[in-house]
Protein backbone atom coordinates (compact mmCIF):
# COMPACT_ATOMS: atom_id res chain seq x y z
CA UNK A 1 0.00 0.00 0.00
CA UNK A 2 2.99 2.35 0.96
CA UNK A 3 4.40 1.85 -2.61
CA UNK A 4 0.69 3.01 -4.17
CA UNK A 5 -0.08 5.58 -2.32
CA UNK A 6 2.61 6.84 -0.09
CA UNK A 7 3.36 6.78 3.81
CA UNK A 8 0.49 5.04 5.36
CA UNK A 9 0.38 5.42 9.76
CA UNK A 10 -0.37 2.89 11.59
CA UNK A 11 -3.71 4.94 12.59
CA UNK A 12 -5.06 4.71 9.10
CA UNK A 13 -5.59 1.08 9.72
CA UNK A 14 -7.58 1.30 12.52
CA UNK A 15 -11.23 2.27 13.24
CA UNK A 16 -12.14 5.81 12.43
CA UNK A 17 -13.95 8.42 14.83
CA UNK A 18 -17.59 7.83 13.25
CA UNK A 19 -18.01 11.60 13.80
CA UNK A 20 -14.68 12.67 12.50
CA UNK A 21 -11.22 12.79 13.34
CA UNK A 22 -10.27 15.31 16.03
CA UNK A 23 -7.58 17.28 14.66
CA UNK A 24 -10.04 17.35 11.15
CA UNK A 25 -12.99 18.86 13.02
CA UNK A 26 -10.35 21.26 14.78
CA UNK A 27 -9.22 22.30 11.35
CA UNK A 28 -13.06 22.61 9.86
CA UNK A 29 -13.82 24.74 13.52
CA UNK A 30 -10.51 27.24 12.18
CA UNK A 31 -12.17 27.23 8.43
CA UNK A 32 -15.48 28.66 10.08
CA UNK A 33 -13.96 31.00 12.22
CA UNK A 34 -11.43 32.23 9.80
CA UNK A 35 -14.38 32.93 7.02
CA UNK A 36 -17.66 32.98 8.34
CA UNK A 37 -17.21 35.18 11.13
CA UNK A 38 -19.18 33.64 14.30
CA UNK A 39 -20.15 35.70 16.94
CA UNK A 40 -18.62 32.78 19.53
CA UNK A 41 -15.62 30.55 18.10
CA UNK A 42 -16.74 27.08 16.77
CA UNK A 43 -15.00 24.63 18.47
CA UNK A 44 -14.70 20.87 17.11
CA UNK A 45 -17.08 19.50 19.43
CA UNK A 46 -19.75 21.83 17.46
CA UNK A 47 -19.31 19.33 13.89
CA UNK A 48 -20.12 15.90 12.94
CA UNK A 49 -18.50 15.07 9.99
CA UNK A 50 -20.40 12.91 7.50
CA UNK A 51 -20.22 11.37 3.95
CA UNK A 52 -20.43 14.50 2.05
CA UNK A 53 -24.03 16.96 2.60
CA UNK A 54 -26.21 14.24 1.28
CA UNK A 55 -25.54 11.91 4.02
CA UNK A 56 -25.82 14.73 6.73
CA UNK A 57 -29.07 15.92 5.16
CA UNK A 58 -30.33 11.82 5.55
CA UNK A 59 -29.51 11.64 9.22
CA UNK A 60 -31.02 15.09 9.79
CA UNK A 61 -34.09 14.07 8.25
CA UNK A 62 -33.94 10.78 10.11
CA UNK A 63 -33.10 12.53 13.30
CA UNK A 64 -36.02 15.43 12.67
CA UNK A 65 -38.75 13.51 10.73
CA UNK A 66 -41.01 10.88 11.47
CA UNK A 67 -42.20 9.05 8.18
CA UNK A 68 -44.49 10.99 6.56
CA UNK A 69 -43.34 14.49 7.65
CA UNK A 70 -42.59 17.83 5.76
CA UNK A 71 -40.26 19.66 5.03
CA UNK A 72 -40.15 22.55 3.31
CA UNK A 73 -37.82 23.68 0.49
CA UNK A 74 -38.18 27.12 -1.35
CA UNK A 75 -38.14 26.56 -5.23
CA UNK A 76 -36.60 26.27 -7.92
CA UNK A 77 -34.71 24.18 -5.14
CA UNK A 78 -31.55 21.44 -5.40
CA UNK A 79 -33.46 18.89 -7.02
CA UNK A 80 -32.02 14.92 -5.18
CA UNK A 81 -33.60 16.53 -1.70
CA UNK A 82 -36.29 14.48 -2.04
CA UNK A 83 -34.05 11.08 -2.56
CA UNK A 84 -31.78 12.51 0.45
CA UNK A 85 -34.97 12.83 2.78
CA UNK A 86 -36.77 10.08 1.74
CA UNK A 87 -34.99 6.98 1.31
CA UNK A 88 -34.19 6.15 4.68
CA UNK A 89 -36.24 8.68 6.95
CA UNK A 90 -39.16 8.81 4.81
CA UNK A 91 -39.62 12.18 5.08
CA UNK A 92 -41.34 14.02 2.35
CA UNK A 93 -39.28 16.43 0.63
CA UNK A 94 -41.76 19.34 -0.27
CA UNK A 95 -40.87 22.29 -2.83
CA UNK A 96 -42.95 25.88 -2.21
CA UNK A 97 -43.07 26.74 -5.61
CA UNK A 98 -42.29 30.44 -5.74
CA UNK A 99 -42.56 33.35 -8.71
CA UNK A 100 -38.80 34.19 -9.19
CA UNK A 101 -39.20 37.63 -8.65
CA UNK A 102 -40.19 36.90 -5.12
CA UNK A 103 -37.62 34.30 -4.43
CA UNK A 104 -35.47 36.21 -2.34
CA UNK A 105 -38.20 39.13 -1.25
CA UNK A 106 -40.46 38.82 2.25
CA UNK A 107 -43.43 38.34 0.49
CA UNK A 108 -42.45 34.53 0.25
CA UNK A 109 -43.31 34.01 3.34
CA UNK A 110 -46.76 33.79 2.28
CA UNK A 111 -46.74 30.75 -0.32
CA UNK A 112 -45.03 29.57 3.06
CA UNK A 113 -47.66 29.58 5.48
CA UNK A 114 -50.53 28.14 2.95
CA UNK A 115 -48.24 25.25 1.92
CA UNK A 116 -48.23 24.51 5.96
CA UNK A 117 -51.80 25.19 6.04
CA UNK A 118 -52.44 22.58 3.18
CA UNK A 119 -50.73 20.14 4.97
CA UNK A 120 -51.62 20.26 7.98
CA UNK A 121 -55.63 20.72 6.78
CA UNK A 122 -55.10 17.09 5.35
CA UNK A 123 -53.34 15.32 8.66
CA UNK A 124 -50.10 16.00 7.31
CA UNK A 125 -47.23 17.59 9.89
CA UNK A 126 -44.22 19.67 8.87
CA UNK A 127 -40.96 19.54 10.87
CA UNK A 128 -38.59 21.33 8.90
CA UNK A 129 -37.20 24.09 6.76
CA UNK A 130 -34.60 23.47 4.35
CA UNK A 131 -32.89 26.61 2.95
CA UNK A 132 -29.70 27.30 0.23
CA UNK A 133 -27.51 30.24 0.96
CA UNK A 134 -26.17 30.88 -1.68
CA UNK A 135 -29.02 29.62 -3.18
CA UNK A 136 -28.99 26.57 -5.62
CA UNK A 137 -29.45 27.29 -8.34
CA UNK A 138 -29.88 30.96 -8.34
CA UNK A 139 -26.50 31.75 -7.28
CA UNK A 140 -27.12 34.80 -4.73
CA UNK A 141 -27.44 34.91 -1.15
CA UNK A 142 -30.94 35.95 0.99
CA UNK A 143 -30.87 39.13 2.39
CA UNK A 144 -30.79 39.21 6.21
CA UNK A 145 -34.32 40.82 6.15
CA UNK A 146 -35.36 37.41 4.49
CA UNK A 147 -33.98 35.21 6.62
CA UNK A 148 -35.23 36.93 9.59
CA UNK A 149 -38.93 36.51 8.41
CA UNK A 150 -37.71 32.65 8.29
CA UNK A 151 -37.00 32.42 11.09
CA UNK A 152 -39.79 33.93 12.36
CA UNK A 153 -41.64 31.57 10.25
CA UNK A 154 -40.12 28.70 11.88
CA UNK A 155 -40.52 29.99 15.41
CA UNK A 156 -44.34 30.33 14.78
CA UNK A 157 -44.87 26.95 13.75
CA UNK A 158 -41.91 25.14 15.85
CA UNK A 159 -40.15 23.93 12.87
CA UNK A 160 -35.81 23.32 12.39
CA UNK A 161 -34.25 25.09 9.91
CA UNK A 162 -31.78 23.39 8.21
CA UNK A 163 -29.28 26.04 6.06
CA UNK A 164 -26.76 25.19 3.78
CA UNK A 165 -24.65 26.94 3.22
CA UNK A 166 -21.88 24.86 1.08
CA UNK A 167 -21.39 27.38 -1.76
CA UNK A 168 -20.22 30.63 1.05
CA UNK A 169 -16.84 30.00 -0.12
CA UNK A 170 -17.74 30.61 -3.50
CA UNK A 171 -18.98 34.31 -2.94
CA UNK A 172 -17.39 35.78 -6.34
CA UNK A 173 -18.81 39.32 -6.56
CA UNK A 174 -18.47 41.05 -2.78
CA UNK A 175 -19.48 45.02 -4.07
CA UNK A 176 -21.58 47.46 -2.26
CA UNK A 177 -24.65 47.06 -4.65
CA UNK A 178 -25.30 43.08 -4.46
CA UNK A 179 -26.59 41.08 -0.72
CA UNK A 180 -23.72 40.16 0.87
CA UNK A 181 -23.46 36.04 1.64
CA UNK A 182 -23.96 36.52 5.99
CA UNK A 183 -23.43 33.35 7.90
CA UNK A 184 -26.27 32.85 10.10
CA UNK A 185 -23.31 31.74 12.72
CA UNK A 186 -22.31 35.54 12.43
CA UNK A 187 -25.64 36.63 13.66
CA UNK A 188 -25.10 38.45 17.36
CA UNK A 189 -28.92 38.68 17.34
CA UNK A 190 -30.30 35.20 16.43
CA UNK A 191 -31.86 34.44 19.34
CA UNK A 192 -34.24 36.93 18.85
CA UNK A 193 -36.04 35.53 16.24
CA UNK A 194 -35.53 32.01 16.58
CA UNK A 195 -34.73 29.67 19.39
CA UNK A 196 -30.83 28.67 18.06
CA UNK A 197 -31.06 25.16 18.83
CA UNK A 198 -33.69 24.95 16.42
CA UNK A 199 -30.73 25.69 13.27
CA UNK A 200 -28.22 23.67 12.20
CA UNK A 201 -25.60 24.70 9.67
CA UNK A 202 -24.70 22.38 6.14
CA UNK A 203 -20.83 22.84 4.66
CA UNK A 204 -17.78 20.48 3.05
CA UNK A 205 -15.92 20.08 0.69
CA UNK A 206 -17.29 19.39 -3.06
CA UNK A 207 -18.40 22.59 -3.48
CA UNK A 208 -16.00 25.10 -2.31
CA UNK A 209 -12.76 23.53 -2.27
CA UNK A 210 -14.06 21.26 -5.43
CA UNK A 211 -13.51 18.15 -3.91
CA UNK A 212 -16.65 16.05 -4.61
CA UNK A 213 -14.83 12.59 -4.90
CA UNK A 214 -13.49 12.58 -1.10
CA UNK A 215 -17.15 12.43 -0.24
CA UNK A 216 -16.77 14.57 2.91
CA UNK A 217 -19.33 16.86 4.75
CA UNK A 218 -20.22 18.22 8.05
CA UNK A 219 -23.07 19.32 10.20
CA UNK A 220 -22.72 22.17 12.44
CA UNK A 221 -24.85 23.49 15.65
CA UNK A 222 -23.26 25.00 18.61
CA UNK A 223 -26.83 25.03 20.06
CA UNK A 224 -27.99 21.83 19.63
CA UNK A 225 -25.29 19.12 21.43
CA UNK A 226 -27.96 16.38 21.91
CA UNK A 227 -28.85 17.15 18.52
CA UNK A 228 -25.43 16.01 17.04
CA UNK A 229 -25.37 13.58 19.74
CA UNK A 230 -28.22 11.49 17.42
CA UNK A 231 -26.26 12.36 14.51
CA UNK A 232 -23.19 11.24 15.46
CA UNK A 233 -25.26 7.66 16.30
CA UNK A 234 -26.08 7.51 12.88
CA UNK A 235 -23.03 8.53 11.41
CA UNK A 236 -21.33 4.67 12.39
CA UNK A 237 -23.23 3.63 9.40
CA UNK A 238 -21.25 5.61 6.86
CA UNK A 239 -17.11 5.60 8.64
CA UNK A 240 -15.00 7.24 6.61
CA UNK A 241 -11.95 6.00 6.17
CA UNK A 242 -8.91 7.27 9.01
CA UNK A 243 -6.49 8.15 5.87
CA UNK A 244 -9.30 10.20 4.54
CA UNK A 245 -9.58 12.10 7.82
CA UNK A 246 -5.52 12.83 8.03
CA UNK A 247 -5.34 13.81 4.59
CA UNK A 248 -7.82 16.38 4.66
CA UNK A 249 -6.80 17.88 8.24
CA UNK A 250 -3.69 18.05 6.58
CA UNK A 251 -5.14 20.01 3.73
CA UNK A 252 -6.90 22.30 5.72
CA UNK A 253 -4.13 23.24 8.70
CA UNK A 254 -1.81 25.02 5.25
CA UNK A 255 -4.23 27.88 6.22
CA UNK A 256 -2.04 29.83 4.32
CA UNK A 257 -2.64 27.69 1.18
CA UNK A 258 -6.46 27.11 1.98
CA UNK A 259 -6.99 31.24 1.95
CA UNK A 260 -4.95 31.83 -1.43
CA UNK A 261 -6.95 28.93 -3.08
CA UNK A 262 -10.15 30.59 -2.01
CA UNK A 263 -9.31 34.01 -3.21
CA UNK A 264 -8.35 32.79 -7.01
CA UNK A 265 -10.70 30.56 -7.10
CA UNK A 266 -13.28 33.22 -6.59
CA UNK A 267 -11.32 35.42 -9.21
CA UNK A 268 -11.79 32.83 -11.80
CA UNK A 269 -15.55 32.09 -10.79
CA UNK A 270 -16.14 36.06 -11.54
CA UNK A 271 -14.43 35.73 -14.84
CA UNK A 272 -16.18 32.89 -16.20
CA UNK A 273 -19.04 34.37 -14.91
CA UNK A 274 -18.76 37.59 -16.50
CA UNK A 275 -18.23 35.36 -20.12
CA UNK A 276 -21.23 33.52 -19.51
CA UNK A 277 -23.19 36.71 -19.45
CA UNK A 278 -21.87 38.51 -21.82
CA UNK A 279 -22.80 36.14 -24.31
CA UNK A 280 -26.34 36.26 -22.44
CA UNK A 281 -26.61 39.86 -22.81
CA UNK A 282 -25.88 39.65 -26.48
CA UNK A 283 -28.20 36.96 -27.20
CA UNK A 284 -30.78 38.55 -25.34
CA UNK A 285 -30.86 36.01 -23.11
CA UNK A 286 -33.01 35.79 -19.83
CA UNK A 287 -30.99 34.60 -16.76
CA UNK A 288 -30.60 35.60 -13.29
CA UNK A 289 -27.69 37.73 -12.03
CA UNK A 290 -25.53 36.21 -9.50
CA UNK A 291 -23.18 36.74 -6.74
CA UNK A 292 -21.57 32.94 -5.54
CA UNK A 293 -21.51 29.18 -6.48
CA UNK A 294 -20.48 27.70 -9.89
CA UNK A 295 -23.44 28.30 -12.45
CA UNK A 296 -26.28 30.61 -13.73
CA UNK A 297 -29.89 30.12 -13.63
CA UNK A 298 -31.05 30.90 -17.38
CA UNK A 299 -34.22 30.55 -19.82
CA UNK A 300 -33.56 29.42 -23.29
CA UNK A 301 -35.37 31.44 -25.70
CA UNK A 302 -38.37 29.93 -27.17
CA UNK A 303 -36.17 29.44 -30.61
CA UNK A 304 -34.52 26.82 -29.48
CA UNK A 305 -37.34 24.84 -28.89
CA UNK A 306 -38.64 25.70 -32.14
CA UNK A 307 -35.85 24.53 -33.89
CA UNK A 308 -35.71 21.39 -31.90
CA UNK A 309 -38.78 20.38 -32.38
CA UNK A 310 -38.81 21.18 -36.48
CA UNK A 311 -35.09 19.76 -36.70
CA UNK A 312 -37.05 16.25 -35.20
CA UNK A 313 -40.18 16.33 -37.27
CA UNK A 314 -42.49 17.48 -34.26
CA UNK A 315 -43.67 21.07 -35.35
CA UNK A 316 -44.50 22.20 -38.83
CA UNK A 317 -43.65 26.12 -39.75
CA UNK A 318 -47.51 26.73 -39.27
CA UNK A 319 -47.16 25.81 -35.59
CA UNK A 320 -43.92 27.99 -35.04
CA UNK A 321 -45.87 31.01 -34.02
CA UNK A 322 -48.14 28.68 -31.35
CA UNK A 323 -45.42 27.00 -29.86
CA UNK A 324 -43.75 27.05 -26.03
CA UNK A 325 -42.67 25.72 -23.11
CA UNK A 326 -43.90 23.35 -21.78
CA UNK A 327 -42.78 20.81 -19.26
CA UNK A 328 -42.68 17.76 -22.23
CA UNK A 329 -40.94 20.44 -24.75
CA UNK A 330 -38.13 21.20 -22.24
CA UNK A 331 -37.57 17.62 -22.22
CA UNK A 332 -37.15 17.36 -25.80
CA UNK A 333 -34.96 20.08 -25.82
CA UNK A 334 -32.41 18.83 -23.25
CA UNK A 335 -32.21 15.30 -24.59
CA UNK A 336 -31.84 16.83 -27.79
CA UNK A 337 -29.20 19.25 -26.24
CA UNK A 338 -27.61 15.98 -24.68
CA UNK A 339 -27.26 13.70 -27.23
CA UNK A 340 -26.70 15.79 -30.51
CA UNK A 341 -25.14 19.30 -29.22
CA UNK A 342 -23.29 17.09 -26.49
CA UNK A 343 -23.87 19.95 -24.10
CA UNK A 344 -25.38 18.93 -20.35
CA UNK A 345 -27.22 21.40 -18.50
CA UNK A 346 -29.86 20.27 -16.12
CA UNK A 347 -33.45 21.02 -16.99
CA UNK A 348 -35.23 23.12 -14.67
CA UNK A 349 -37.44 20.57 -14.31
CA UNK A 350 -34.65 18.92 -11.80
CA UNK A 351 -34.76 21.72 -9.85
CA UNK A 352 -38.73 21.80 -9.40
CA UNK A 353 -39.22 25.35 -11.47
CA UNK A 354 -42.49 26.58 -10.81
CA UNK A 355 -42.04 27.15 -15.01
CA UNK A 356 -40.34 25.20 -17.77
CA UNK A 357 -37.69 26.54 -19.87
CA UNK A 358 -34.89 27.36 -17.29
CA UNK A 359 -31.70 25.67 -17.47
CA UNK A 360 -28.82 25.59 -15.03
CA UNK A 361 -25.20 26.41 -16.70
CA UNK A 362 -22.54 25.67 -15.11
CA UNK A 363 -19.47 27.96 -15.87
CA UNK A 364 -16.78 26.95 -13.23
CA UNK A 365 -15.21 25.55 -16.04
CA UNK A 366 -12.15 25.88 -18.16
CA UNK A 367 -12.87 28.67 -20.57
CA UNK A 368 -12.39 26.41 -23.77
CA UNK A 369 -14.87 24.03 -22.85
CA UNK A 370 -17.07 27.06 -21.58
CA UNK A 371 -16.83 29.04 -25.02
CA UNK A 372 -17.65 25.51 -26.79
CA UNK A 373 -20.76 24.99 -24.86
CA UNK A 374 -21.95 28.20 -25.38
CA UNK A 375 -21.59 27.94 -29.32
CA UNK A 376 -23.28 25.23 -28.88
CA UNK A 377 -26.11 27.09 -27.23
CA UNK A 378 -25.86 29.63 -29.80
CA UNK A 379 -26.28 27.63 -32.87
CA UNK A 380 -29.61 26.33 -31.20
CA UNK A 381 -31.11 30.01 -30.90
CA UNK A 382 -30.16 30.81 -34.75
Amino acid sequence: LNSIAGHFQDTDFDYNWANGEPELRGEIANMFNRHFYPVVPVKADDIVVTNGCTSAIEMLAFAMCNPGDHVLIPAPCYGSLDNDMSLRARAVATPVKLPLEEAMTVSQISYFERAIDDIERMGGRVKALFLMSPHNPLGVSYPREVLRRFFEFCRRHNLFVIIDEIYALSVFDRSEIVTPFESVLSWFDLDSYIDPSSVVVLHGLSKDFGLNGFRMGWMLSPWNKDLLKVVTSYAQFGYRPSYTDRLISKFLSDHHFIDSMLKNSQRLLANNYAHAVEFFDIHRIQYIPCTAGHFVWFRLPVKACTNTLLSLGLIKELDVSKTKWTVENEMIVWQHMVCEKHVFMPTGQAFCSPEPGWFRLTFAICKEQLDLALERIGNMIK
